[in-house]
């Protein structure tokens, strides 16, 4: 059985450009741009199980709302803030 599959989708036309530059911006294909946004969103998707799991484990009695989830899946979905490199010193 083949890796792939070929299948067809529907895509918006401005959301089909945008993937089509950032794929190009990337040097990936159009498919491998995609999939890497899939496999992105399946991580993300096992991170929320697993933050679930662990809150039904360790804290059972504790009440979390809705907010206090949505806060923490706000955090865990915010862009990475750039890593800067630290000035070095010289020699003297």
């Amino acid at each position: 059985m083949p890796r792939t599959q070929k299948v067809s989708v529907a895509v918006q036309k401005d959301a089909l450009v945008a993937a089509k530059k950032a794929a190009t911006a990337e040097g990936l294909s159009l498919s491998g741009f995609l999939m890497k946004l899939l496999k992105a969103e399946f991580e993300r998707q096992a991170r929320f199980d697993s933050m679930d799991r662990f809150i039904e484990t360790y804290a059972p009695n504790v009440r979390v709302t809705e907010t206090d989830m949505q806060a923490i899946r706000d955090e865990m979905t915010a862009p990475l803030k750039p890593v800067r490199r630290s000035k070095r010193k010289r020699a003297a």
